[in-house]
């Protein structure tokens, strides 16, 4: 009787202890995340500052396309395509 009960007792103990871990595991995590979304809120805000600014300058190349170079650097308007380069056929014998 008294062996069981201090096997129960042992497996009571080991259960808190795992439990007392994963509890501390879930606050680590869940606080990790509300700093990440926080983070993830502040790109977003940052990234349509950015898609604003490029829709105004793509708007302004309209009027002023000495702007276009700037914008073709950055990928935002297509630049002038680039002559393919001359193919030249293998000598044959």
């Amino acid at each position: 009787m008294n062996n069981s009960i201090s096997r129960y007792n042992t497996v009571l103990m080991i259960s808190l202890a795992v439990v007392a871990i994963l509890c501390a595991q879930y606050y680590f995590k869940t606080r990790e995340l509300r700093n990440l979304q926080g983070l993830a809120t502040g790109y977003q805000q940052k990234e349509a500052m950015v898609n604003m600014l490029v829709s105004d300058c793509m708007e302004y190349s309209k009027s002023n396309p000495a702007i276009d170079p700037i914008l073709v650097s950055i990928n935002a308007k297509p630049g002038k395509a680039a002559a393919p380069a001359p193919t030249t056929k293998p000598v044959t014998k």
